[in-house]
């Protein structure tokens, strides 16, 4: 397997069957596991399994976290996950398991899991999900790559400005509009961890920025950049659209994994 940066894009020449990365890295990796391309580098983020993958629908990525009443992910739910890797895709030719926190498995579900990391089937990707390898067991550790981003990339952060000052949601989203599509995504995996309450005032807050530059006839500086090739007015009016679209997905109690997807993968949309 190699990672390679092209345009400022993280691809994936080759799949492994397991890999231990942060979640930012793991998500690129889960859509790297279900895009249809071949040719190339993955994921090309524009195919219909990308676009799933983005959205958070896709039926081939399955996740599993710890139940939200427990400190751990119990050894039943690796064990429910060995039973499930045998069945085929349903519509990619992988699947991928994503293990949040992996490193919240006890010593019974990590060595429940190394069962099947011994002998996987050919169609099933782990990415255990994790800022702190040595958490887990040595022999979890030996049968799975452990994939890590140089300083520059693990210093990207949209929580706060040059001057260090904490930036709003919203200003991070601005912001990461004019980045490249591991930004983007990097910005909305944040923001899919806001509350309901969190996650309307970031959809007023950025439409309200959006409308006010268009009543003075302005292009927002954040975004100018990376819409020179483009009409930055049809940009930010496409932006709009899927921010409206967002509230009222809100408003019918969507998670927030969900609309963040949605807003994401229409962005790369309208920049590809």
């Amino acid at each position: 397997m190699q990672i390679a940066n092209q345009d400022n894009q993280i691809k994936f020449d080759k799949i492994s069957h397991a890999y231990i990365a942060d979640e930012s890295l793991a998500k690129m990796l889960s859509l790297a596991v279900v895009c249809e391309v071949r040719d190339r580098g993955r994921p090309c983020l524009v195919c219909s399994h990308c676009d799933k993958a983005l959205r958070g629908i896709h039926p081939d990525i399955t996740n599993i976290s710890k139940p939200e009443d427990k400190r751990d992910i119990l050894v039943d739910q690796v064990r429910e996950l060995r039973r499930d890797v045998y069945i085929l895709p349903n519509e990619a030719s992988q699947k991928a398991y994503v293990i949040h926190e992996a490193e919240t498995m006890n010593h019974s579900a990590q060595n429940a899991l190394l069962q099947v990391l011994e002998e996987p089937p050919q169609h099933v990707v782990f990415i255990l999900c994790t800022n702190n390898p040595s958490a887990l067991l040595q022999t979890v550790r030996s049968r799975s790559i452990i994939l890590s981003r140089n300083a520059e990339e693990n210093n990207t952060d949209f929580s706060e400005n040059e001057r260090g000052e904490e930036l709003s949601p919203a200003s991070a989203f601005l912001i990461a509009l004019s980045r490249d599509d591991v930004a983007l995504m990097r910005c909305m995996f944040q923001i899919e961890k806001l509350d309901r309450l969190a996650l309307a005032s970031f959809l007023t807050e950025v439409r309200e920025q959006i409308v006010l530059s268009f009543k003075e006839n302005l292009t927002l500086e954040s975004v100018h950049n990376s819409a020179s090739e483009k009409n930055s007015l049809n940009f930010l009016v496409h932006v709009e659209k899927l921010l409206s679209k967002a509230e009222n997905m809100l408003r019918l109690n969507v998670n927030a994994g969900h609309i963040a997807g949605m807003i994401c993968a229409g962005v790369l949309e309208a920049r590809n």
